[in-house]
């Protein structure tokens, strides 16, 4: 499937002609509409350059080349524009080429001029889509917006910390279960922050205030993928499915259509395997005509939820202003104060919490008099080990003081703070 714009050159929505001219020619295609710019279309184009369509008995025909259907639209005032590569567009006609090469000449002739000139710097080209009063503009025009976004992982409170010091701003923390969800806004370049593979797969849904929501996928292999749950909402063919004779046939152009953003490969490529309902999260990227998910914001919630996260937590996850355990940027010192005083616990991957040792952790944790009492005990080994003959006993009760040193400092701050 080729994706393709249909400008009708006067602002005037197009669609009527387009799908017209496609159900004339019977054309595979699809349609999302027109966003008061131009239209996408999605048009099934082979290698060599041939249109797929169907012949009066609904079988497959290859006769009607990418030029010819180009040519239909300019019949009727329409410039189609197919991104297909250098090789296919040896399709065209020399001819159409100049045509094309002509106009881009004329209009934007003399910045390209500027451009072979290393004489003029970047702010003088004002003839390439740049106002003369660039240089005066408002910077905060050009600033990013913020996105809020959602995490959803295995991960402990202590990625959420290390998040909030990283971006400089807020993290809310949220559990249910073996799943956490970390929520926040940003403008800047990220990573998920993560521990390793027991933390993945880690989800993150990104809601910018304009365009289109992605989510990112990271695998437990530290594969990642992306994935547009809303693009293809929209879609719908230009012919009737249902009504193709010919099984065969109806059945490609469903699955040209439903195959298009290329969801099934990209979920296949994180080889998640039973991890991940694979239906259940295409269901969610389908176009609504062909049966998947309606609704922006329940298509983004059945994504997540293929992949096992509980619905309360989807929920309380998109819920902007919902509760959650708050983490502030600190500074790096007071960040890595916080993780020590968290302690284990909070580091553990929420699978793994019901392990003797995430026990223990949280035995101790409720009690910190036990906890001084047990450092207080390591303690004295340590001084007892490093006073013997031996090197190796030394080296190791000098490691046991100083980690009986930190225990006792971290329960006795634990203490003032209950």
């Amino acid at each position: 499937m080729t994706y393709a714009s249909v400008d009708s050159g006067d602002g005037s929505d197009p669609s009527a002609d387009t799908e017209r001219i496609l159900r004339d020619q019977r054309v595979l295609a699809a349609v999302r509409g027109f966003d008061g710019d131009e239209m996408t279309v999605l048009i099934p184009v082979t290698e060599s350059g041939a249109v797929v369509a169907l012949d009066d008995g609904d079988r497959l025909r290859f006769d009607l080349s990418a030029s010819e259907l180009g040519g239909l639209f300019a019949d009727q005032g329409l410039a189609l524009q197919l991104g297909l590569t250098d090789d296919e567009f040896d399709e065209f006609d020399e001819e159409a080429l100049e045509a094309v090469d002509a106009e881009l000449e004329q209009e934007y002739g003399e910045a390209f001029e500027h451009l072979d000139d290393p004489a003029d710097s970047p702010h003088e080209l004002t003839g390439f889509g740049m106002p003369e009063d660039a240089d005066d503009a408002d910077g905060d025009l050009f600033a990013p917006e913020p996105v809020r976004v959602v995490e959803f992982s295995r991960r402990g409170p202590w990625a959420a910390r290390v998040t909030a010091q990283l971006l400089d701003t807020e993290v809310a923390y949220l559990e249910a279960g073996t799943w956490s969800a970390y929520r926040y806004r940003t403008d800047r370049a990220r990573g998920a922050v993560t521990g390793g593979s027991d933390d993945a797969p880690v989800i993150e849904v990104n809601i910018p205030q304009h365009g289109e929501p992605w989510v990112e996928v990271t695998g437990e292999h530290g594969l990642a993928a992306g994935f547009w749950p809303n693009a293809e909402r929209l879609t719908r063919p230009v012919l009737d499915i249902d009504a193709i004779t010919v099984p065969e046939s109806a059945a490609l152009y469903r699955r040209m259509l439903s195959e298009a953003d290329g969801a099934r490969d990209d979920l296949t490529a994180l080889g998640m395997g039973q991890a991940v309902d694979a239906e259940a999260a295409l269901q969610a990227c389908l176009p609504e005509a062909l049966g998947g998910i309606a609704g922006e914001d329940a298509r983004l919630r059945a994504f997540v939820a293929a992949f096992g996260v509980p619905v309360s937590l989807i929920d309380a996850g998109f819920d902007e202003n919902g509760a959650g355990r708050r983490f502030a940027p600190r500074g790096w010192a007071r960040t890595a104060g916080d993780l020590l005083l968290g302690g284990i616990i909070e580091t553990i991957p929420l699978t793994r919490r019901d392990r003797p040792v995430a026990r223990i952790a949280r035995f101790l944790r409720k009690r910190p008099v036990v906890g001084a009492a047990v450092s207080t005990a390591e303690l004295a080994a340590g001084v007892a080990l490093s006073g013997g003959r031996s090197r190796l006993g030394r080296g190791i009760g000098i490691l046991l003081i100083i980690d009986a040193i930190a225990d006792l400092v971290i329960w006795t701050i634990r203490m003032r703070r209950r």
